[in-house]
């Protein structure tokens, strides 16, 4: 259980790295950002730069939080960073459901980049990372010490699992069937 807790920590830095960094990378990810943050939120134009900028950072501290070792601060600092974690990704998850049932299409700009409107992707990477979050707390809470190699394989299999939910989106968007042109029909 060390290892899948080792790992899932190491996914769950990982992804919220990437999403400080695509949403951080220029002023127009974060302009793209925070218009998204006015619709999901429901807050109006002028506090939602405001309320994206706390979640960028919430993100990259809980990131920083969860990288933090044990050798240095003992658990706190990582138990604050799930915590943290799981409290923004249950808050996304909010967010995103509430937007599909309004019927409301917003970009994910979740990572930064993507166009493609929030949907059942963004829900199931978002049910994943929660499971991830599951599945750390106990390395979290008991703070074992694992060998380097083994904390190495983790964080190799957590870059995996982050990888893929990253760009996720993109790999649906590749996956899914492109729609039929319509047809003309001469009268």
């Amino acid at each position: 259980m060390e290892f899948v807790s080792a790992a899932s920590r190491a996914a769950l830095v990982l992804v919220f790295a990437a999403a400080v960094l695509g949403k951080t990378g220029n002023a127009e990810s974060f302009r793209s950002f925070a218009s998204s943050v006015e619709t999901l939120g429901r807050v109006s134009a002028a506090r939602a730069p405001v309320l994206a900028a706390g979640v960028v950072l919430a993100e990259a501290a809980g990131a920083l939080l969860l990288a933090w070792p044990a050798t240095y601060g003992g658990r706190l600092p990582a138990l604050t960073g799930l915590l943290t974690a799981t409290g923004l990704l249950a808050s996304f998850t909010y967010a995103v459901a509430r937007a599909l049932r309004a019927g409301k299409r917003v970009a994910c700009r979740c990572f930064g980049t993507s166009a493609g409107p929030v949907g059942p992707p963004q829900l199931v990477r978002n049910a994943v990372l929660l499971a991830l979050a599951a599945a750390a707390a106990p390395g979290v809470w008991e703070g074992g010490h694992p060998s380097w190699q083994a904390r190495f394989a983790a964080w190799l299999c957590g870059a995996t699992a982050a990888l893929v939910l990253v760009v996720g989106d993109e790999l649906v968007t590749l996956l899914r069937p492109a729609p039929a042109a319509p047809t003309r029909t001469r009268v």
